[in-house]
């Protein structure tokens, strides 16, 4: 794994998964072979923000979503079990249902939605 990803490298693999010519899970394994092992989204605009040891990227905002005050456990797992639902749909749900960001940890396969309040949900992926 090295961490010299370019900027252009970066966007082929956005511009990818965004077409769908990646899966979530190719997705992954591409940024991770880079160098890449978290990103963050800010779930009211969509920005994501990509880590590794010696980079950062961040991407544009796609939306303008209103946060639930009111967290709700059951709507985040209902979201979280719908993997179908495309990116901008499903960030909906989850700000409806009080959550302001998710982290994914690449090499641990984990994601932890954080809530309005403090909330964490953590969910292990299984791919």
């Amino acid at each position: 794994m090295n961490d010299n990803i370019t900027e252009g490298e970066f966007q082929e693999i956005i511009r990818k998964r965004s077409s769908g010519d990646l899966s979530f899970s190719q997705f992954l394994q591409e940024l991770s072979q880079r160098g890449i092992n978290e990103y963050e989204i800010d779930v009211s605009t969509g920005q994501a923000t990509y880590k590794g040891v010696h980079s950062e990227f961040k991407t544009d905002s796609q939306v303008d979503l209103a946060i639930s005050d009111q967290f709700n456990r059951n709507k985040v797992l209902e979201a979280i079990a719908n993997i179908s639902l495309p990116f901008l749909d499903f960030l909906k749900e989850i700000a409806d249902a009080g959550i302001i960001t998710y982290r994914v940890y690449i090499p641990e396969r984990k994601i932890k939605y954080f809530g309005i309040e403090g909330e964490v949900i953590e969910e292990q992926l299984r791919i």
